[in-house]
């Protein structure tokens, strides 16, 4: 027996009453599938922002290289 918040009780079936908390066993079971759920795609999000961070600075290496041939290329020659 609960009371509601004007004081007066609720009554409940005993077999309802079991089937609400298997219903919020269930919904608890659920929550906890979510939230590993949630902790996989945020690993597999860090992850991937590794991977990108470490495209990006080979990019950025690779053009660097690029550049400095480029300077190379078209730089006067000089005569000694």
């Amino acid at each position: 027996m609960r009371e509601q918040k004007s004081g007066m009780p609720v009554f409940v079936k005993v077999d309802e009453y079991k089937e609400i908390l298997d219903v919020l066993e269930m919904i608890k079971g659920k929550i906890k599938e979510i939230r590993a759920t949630l902790g996989d795609i945020n690993a597999l999000r860090n992850e991937e922002d590794a991977e990108l961070a470490m495209w990006n600075n080979t990019v950025s290496e690779i053009e660097k290289k690029v550049d400095g041939i480029d300077r190379i290329m078209f730089e006067p020659e000089q005569t000694w």
